[in-house]
């Protein structure tokens, strides 16, 4: 797996945007939300992969990004 595509979903778990996702569910919710950055968002994790670290503005637009992608997502 790429390293922007590891650090960002360690990166939901670790910060709790994964805490209400029931168990059976997880593993669909990260597929889900890998396509999710592919497709929306594959600046953040282009910028991961490049800085070899989140960066206080890739924070906060990863923040951003979670959090769209949990409006539109069924848990």
């Amino acid at each position: 797996m790429p390293l922007g595509k590891e650090v960002s979903i360690l990166y939901a778990v670790t910060n709790g945007h994964m805490d209400d996702v029931p168990l059976e569910k997880v593993l669909s919710w990260e597929e889900n939300f890998h396509r999710f950055m592919e497709t929306r968002y594959r600046g953040i994790i282009d910028k991961i992969n490049s800085d070899y670290e989140i960066k206080p503005e890739t924070e906060d637009q990863l923040k951003k990004a979670i959090a769209e992608f949990k409006q539109g997502s069924t848990n």
